[in-house]
């Protein structure tokens, strides 16, 4: 399986380089009894300066099983922070947009 993590880190610095907010990519893991592997979860969250303390909080703004899921979701966040129409050209990443009720203007606001 290839990996994404150089285009996720790609992303992930330019987006912190262009917005007041920073982007976080952390990975966790468990033991899958049944498939008798680890298995990988990847979460992004949003890093904004609280400005009464001077302190940064993160706040889960997606995760999910799949690597490609990440990269599709920052390429959208670039677009939406560039002022850019999203990419429709993925009916399986558009699904899961639906089902998990992506809105990136959340993210960016």
């Amino acid at each position: 399986m290839a990996s994404n993590i150089g285009n996720i880190k790609k992303l992930q610095t330019a987006i912190n380089m262009k917005s007041e907010f920073k982007i976080l990519y952390q990975t966790t893991q468990f033991f899958a009894r049944d498939e008798q592997r680890p298995i990988v979860k990847y979460i992004l969250r949003k890093s904004v300066l609280i400005p009464d303390t001077g302190r940064y909080e993160a706040e889960e703004i997606f995760s999910t099983y799949s690597q490609l899921h990440i990269v599709l979701y920052l390429r959208d966040l670039w677009y939406v922070i560039n002022g850019e129409e999203v990419p429709t050209d993925n009916e399986k990443w558009e699904k899961v947009k639906l089902e998990n009720r992506i809105d990136y203007k959340d993210v960016v606001s």
